[in-house]
């Protein structure tokens, strides 16, 4: 099984060969600054002649996801989907936050992948590690400068008490002093601060821990991580978004056919129509229907009274995301907690879920809880977040 791992999330960019062993069979590496279209075609040429392989002999091909460089994640990924097409190979990716996680050894901590991410701005990514050194994602990226992310971290190290903090990745070495003022001894490793390593890559994208140590699973569709968008594509979607507003209203018997059918499409543990008929009729039920031009966009379930409240699903129609539908739910339910007097909203959600993560974030809630291993399908934890008006 020969592969070939591209690293380019970075302006350290290394291209790494592997044999049918795991053995590395070429190995280049260069700073190509903001050269990543210029160099990474020739450092891949390179390296397949230094190793003595052909593309058409690659069994996989894998690329950082990242976050990291806008630039070198495009131009990496594209040219590792160009190679895989061409060979018929295996395409296959980590983001490199869960590359640092996985391969940094350390053991009961709170692992914190850094990345820097341009001007004052570092990408952080958020692990636990257990006692056997077992690593799992914990909660989705952020991206911030560090003075900021010190306060994420802060919130993360308590669901994971007794552990201790461990900062990772080439973005360590820029805030160390502040860092270590916060956390003594947390960047003491020193892992991977020369740089993101194509070996570190490629054992995470050829791993089998899935989604619940932050990876793709396995066969899956995958996508880059940029965690912050680009503001050119923002404008456009949210001039889109006022063109065509969201509406929404009660959810209603006669709309369970469709909602359970959205509910199997977009759950891997779905809940079946008769849940939501059985709901409907108890008396703290806050159920939503989403619509744009007429059509279902997306529903909501929650349960508001006696002060406190839980949202229990939110979805979207797979066509309709990214269109603000689960901002105006979530909106709407927060806009009745606040008229009826509701003192805090709870929710669980997939560590995995970035998306739905940034998007409770955003409107206030934080970090409350762990449930470790709570959805059954892939052995995910479940994150507890909370929102107070």
């Amino acid at each position: 099984m020969t592969g070939l791992a591209i690293e380019a999330a970075t302006e350290h960019v290394e291209v790494l060969v592997m044999g049918e062993e795991g053995e590395p069979l070429a190995h280049e590496v260069e700073d190509v600054g903001h050269g990543h279209t210029r160099r990474l075609a020739p450092l891949v040429a390179r390296a397949l002649a230094h190793a003595r392989v052909r593309p058409k002999h690659l069994s996989w091909v894998a690329a950082d996801l990242g976050p990291g460089s806008f630039t070198g994640v495009r131009v990496g990924l594209a040219t590792a989907h160009a190679l895989a097409l061409v060979a018929g190979s295996e395409l296959c990716g980590a983001s490199s936050l869960a590359a640092l996680a996985l391969a940094s050894g350390v053991r009961r901590s709170l692992v914190v992948p850094l990345v820097p991410a341009g001007r004052r701005d570092l990408y952080a990514g958020f692990f636990r590690a257990d006692s056997r050194g077992n690593v799992y994602v914990l909660a989705a990226p952020r991206v911030a400068p560090i003075e900021e992310l010190l306060g994420d971290v802060r919130e993360a190290h308590v669901l994971v008490p007794g552990s201790a903090v461990r900062f990772v990745g080439p973005g360590a070495p820029r805030v160390a002093e502040i860092l270590e003022r916060a956390y003594p001894g947390s960047t003491g490793s020193g892992w991977r601060h020369g740089g993101l390593s194509a070996l570190d890559l490629a054992r995470a994208a050829r791993s089998d821990r899935g989604p619940a140590a932050g990876l793709p699973a396995r066969g899956a569709a995958f996508r880059a991580l940029y965690v912050r968008p680009a503001q050119a594509e923002e404008r456009v979607r949210r001039r889109v978004n006022a063109a065509e507003p969201t509406q929404i209203r009660e959810l209603r018997t006669t709309d369970l056919g469709e909602v359970a059918a959205v509910e199997r499409e977009v759950f891997s543990d779905p809940w079946p129509e008769s849940f939501f008929a059985r709901e409907l009729g108890t008396p703290l039920i806050y159920a939503r229907i989403a619509e744009r031009e007429g059509r279902l966009a997306g529903y909501s379930v929650a349960w508001l009274g006696h002060g406190t409240g839980h949202l229990g699903n939110l979805a979207v129609v797979p066509g309709m995301r990214r269109r603000g539908v689960a901002r105006a739910l979530l909106e709407d339910l927060m806009a009745r907690a606040r008229a009826i007097g509701v003192e805090d909203i709870t929710l669980e959600v997939r560590v995995s879920n970035f998306a739905a993560q940034w998007l409770y974030r955003a409107h206030g809630f934080r970090l409350a809880g762990l449930r470790r291993g709570y959805y059954r399908d892939t052995g995910e934890d479940a994150l507890v977040m909370e929102w107070r008006p």
